[in-house]
């Protein structure tokens, strides 16, 4: 395993930022998670999507960061990622799902008080793995930038009224796995940055938004082997966004700090445990300084790794089980008590883990 950028010498273990998990079944195969207020009753509730099982789990969250209510439903083949927004303009919530199998997106209509029903059913390229949502072309409707296991780039234009038509299509490297959003080169306008997971790639593709839905491809950023994810926060507050790239061979990561004009440094490699697939990254401990939490579905742990002030990271890691095989990590103020929490996707336990959040 990689030591962590900036570690010479081992430091104090981090301490544990959050109290005992608490775990909620859901469906076969648990994949992807969200967070959304669906029922308008201020609290956020949670949506899972089930690979195997075929449909989504919808959690009812409560003010005290509990989700003790689950709803199921059908949605389509093997379905992957979830994406949230007000689609028709009825200021309710409304919810996407890529159908994996499918080759397709479902668009759920919000018909009030969480309660959804089946919209449009749009095809897509073949293996659609993941999705973002933006007003790419500035005219105050959500549109939704897909990428597809096969090579392809896919943005729908929402009109407002719950449809979409087709907009750009592109070929973003090989194995695209991974969709981000984010002002990557400093004008007004929303890119995308996209990481590729073939072995012929192994990069971060960046597309340049021109306000209009349409892009221009920017940069490649070489990352390590297979990267999977991609977040993108300032770590060194240049008031700029820097990519973290979270790669599935070699348990790495790595860092690509913002320069100027939609460039970026080297990337800077970051030891991981085993199998790293998703993160999220916050001041977990209250020094002002980014730190990572990582699910690492091979070593089945999520691991809290600390910032240092020299723009390196604390080892040891924090390693926290959670349930088998974790494929992906959220964060959100469930209780909204100030302190952030987090959610983890166990993807061979059919379960989802709350951790919120502790003094």
């Amino acid at each position: 395993m990689l030591l962590p950028l900036g570690c010479f010498k081992q430091d104090p273990p981090p301490k544990n930022p959050f109290r005992k998990p608490i775990h909620y079944a859901v469906g076969e195969s648990p994949s992807h998670i969200i967070s959304a207020d669906l029922n308008q009753d201020g609290w956020l509730d949670l949506i899972v999507a089930n690979t195997q099982s075929n449909t989504i789990s919808i959690l009812t969250g409560k003010n005290d960061g509990s989700f003790p209510d689950t709803k199921t439903m059908k949605v389509g083949s093997r379905p992957r990622w979830v994406v949230s927004g007000d689609f028709n303009g009825d200021k309710q919530t409304d919810l996407g799902v890529l159908l994996n199998d499918g080759d397709s997106l479902q668009i759920l209509l919000n018909l009030g008080g969480g309660l959804m029903k089946k919209g449009a059913l749009y095809k897509v390229d073949r293996s659609p793995y993941s999705a973002a949502v933006e007003d790419f072309n500035l005219d105050g409707h959500l549109d939704i930038a897909i990428v597809s296991r096969f090579d392809h780039l896919l943005v729908l234009m929402g009109d407002g009224t719950g449809q979409f038509k087709t907009g750009l299509r592109g070929d973003p490297g090989a194995i695209p796995t991974t969709v981000i959003t984010g002002h990557f080169n400093k004008d007004p306008f929303i890119d995308l940055a996209i990481a590729n997971n073939g072995l012929s790639s192994s990069d971060v593709a960046l597309y340049l938004g021109k306000g209009d839905g349409d892009f221009e491809k920017g940069s490649r950023l070489r990352s390590g082997k297979n990267p999977l994810f991609l977040v993108a926060e300032d770590f060194n507050k240049d008031g700029h966004p820097d990519i973290l790239s979270i790669n599935g061979l070699g348990d790495s990561m790595t860092l690509f700090f913002s320069e100027k004009e939609g460039t970026y440094s080297k990337g800077r490699d970051i030891g991981a445990e085993g199998g790293p697939v998703s993160a999220i990254v916050h001041d977990l401990n209250g020094d002002s300084i980014l730190d990572i939490a990582v699910v690492n579905t091979r070593s089945n742990d999520l691991s809290i790794i600390i910032g240092k002030p020299d723009g390196g990271f604390g080892y040891p890691h924090l390693n926290l089980y959670t349930g088998k095989a974790p494929f992906f990590v959220l964060k959100a103020d469930f209780n909204l008590d100030g302190r952030i929490d987090l959610v983890v996707v166990n993807n061979d336990n059919e379960s989802i883990s709350v951790l919120l959040g502790k003094r």
